[in-house]
């Protein structure tokens, strides 16, 4: 094989690659677009109550309230979230 079919073949794998991560992409937007609705309608469902009861229901219901990872799906508890509902209750 020549050079130009070497050349081929190495833009054929690269686009290949390329067309993976852009499906991996569109999944996790996906994802976070789906993510993102279950905040929004949670928040809507709180809107009667105060701000404080709804960020401290999206805590119980597994997500975080901190400033760097608000939003995010949480696994364990969180000392920063806990540090603010903690703070916050006692006003």
């Amino acid at each position: 094989m020549g050079a130009l079919g070497k050349d081929f073949i190495e833009w054929q794998t690269s686009v290949m690659e390329l067309e993976r991560r852009g499906e991996e992409f569109a999944r996790r937007i996906a994802d976070l677009e789906k993510e993102n609705e279950l905040l929004q309608q949670r928040l809507m469902e709180n809107e009667q109550g105060s701000g404080f009861d709804a960020l401290s229901g999206l805590y119980d219901d597994g997500f975080h309230i901190c400033p760097d990872q608000f939003g995010k799906p949480r696994e364990e508890d969180c000392l920063f979230c806990l540090n603010f509902l903690h703070h916050k209750g006692r006003k």
